[in-house]
């Protein structure tokens, strides 16, 4: 099966989630994966691990071990909510 991957890249609050989520309504066996719900993960349970300064490695790290699960042991088309613009070039 031939899978679809699209990545939303946009300022914040430029409605990258809504449109993700929007899709993943419409198009069969997709999920969504967002950096935003990471950071959330990481901030309430791991608050400790978040740098206080720079890249946030780990959340990229969190990202990147959700998306070679989807990838490796799914066939789920994936839908990828980046990091702002603003704060990817500021890393």
């Amino acid at each position: 099966m031939n899978r679809v991957a699209v990545m939303t890249v946009g300022k914040t609050h430029s409605g990258k989630t809504t449109f993700a989520k929007a899709l993943e309504r419409q198009l069969v066996n997709a999920i969504v994966v967002d950096q935003d719900n990471h950071a959330e993960i990481l901030q309430s349970y791991y608050p400790a691990l978040v740098p206080k300064d720079g890249a946030n490695a780990i959340k990229y790290a969190l990202t990147q071990t959700i998306v070679d699960h989807a990838v490796d042991q799914t066939d789920c088309h994936l839908i990828l909510c980046a990091t702002p613009i603003e704060t990817a070039k500021a890393v």
